[in-house]
């Protein structure tokens, strides 16, 4: 059997991967092979060690298999395995890790068991009995603990089985080539302004949102990423986060994103 080999696109980032910045381009690498990516994937773990808070280049590389896709992005001066942080728990997102997940074969991450301790009370003896000036009958203890019993579960019941909250009203998704579509008409930069606390949206043709906010001189601050697909919500195209919310698109140019309306600046 043929070595797997991957469609890898870089962000932000030179063809090895070693120097990030916003004068690189979209590069889209073909037919690389794990050895390859491996060394992509380490000289971007060492553009990370790097970077500061005040860098406006957001480096990525995003790896399409036959069966996903995956992004790996920087974060904290360390590699970020974006839809994988609760999986590994604060664990450390490294080469080995997102390579075996890639390829198939990751292993879960351990968790370690939880030690319950026991204490034991030491033995009553008759001489210190403790005395109970008012006695509660048997029954009404039973009865009282019926009813928290019945209310704890009946709480927990109701906990478990309600719809989680969300900003988006009712929505349906579109197709795989409607979505794609709509992806690329929407794909491009947009800002609410270029003032200190302005926001600024990315959109990628792969549905990825890069949201961040201005700082002082344009500095890019409180970076965050969404994932999104299209859908339709009240009769219009638009595109369904993974909150989920909605991302308005009024026209070629305008878009709303959590009530803020954005305009666009670049294609």
């Amino acid at each position: 059997m043929s070595a797997p080999v991957y469609s890898v696109t870089l962000h932000h980032l030179s063809l090895d991967a070693k120097m990030a910045g916003l004068a690189y381009p979209d590069e889209q690498l073909l037919a690389v092979n794990i050895a390859q990516l491996r060394d992509l994937l380490y000289a971007l773990a060492e553009v990370a060690a790097r970077m500061t808070i005040y860098e406006p280049a957001t480096p990525e590389i995003r790896i399409k298999t036959e069966r996903d896709v995956f992004v790996i992005r920087t974060r904290y001066r360390r590699l970020c395995f974006v839809g994988w942080e609760q999986m590994l728990r604060g664990e450390e997102h490294s080469v080995a890790y997102i390579l075996s997940t890639i390829t198939g074969t990751a292993e879960p991450v351990k968790i370690a068991p939880k030690v319950e301790r026991t204490f034991t009370s030491p033995p009553i003896s008759a001489t210190t009995r403790p005395v109970e000036p008012d006695a509660v009958p048997a029954s009404f203890k039973i009865a009282l603990m019926a009813v928290l019993i019945v209310g704890f579960t009946g709480t927990g019941v109701w906990l478990l089985l309600r719809p989680p909250p969300t900003l988006a009203p009712p929505f349906t998704l579109l197709s795989d080539f409607e979505s794609q579509a709509l992806l690329t008409k929407a794909a491009g930069e947009y800002e609410t302004g270029t003032q200190v606390g302005d926001r600024r949206l990315v959109i990628d043709s792969d549905g990825t949102l890069h949201l961040a906010k201005y700082g002082p001189k344009r500095v890019i601050t409180d970076e965050g990423t969404r994932v999104s697909r299209g859908g339709m919500a009240d009769g219009h195209a638009v595109l369904i986060t993974s909150d989920p919310s909605v991302l308005a698109i009024k026209d070629a140019d305008h878009v709303v994103l959590y009530g803020s309306a954005y305009r666009r600046i670049v294609r």
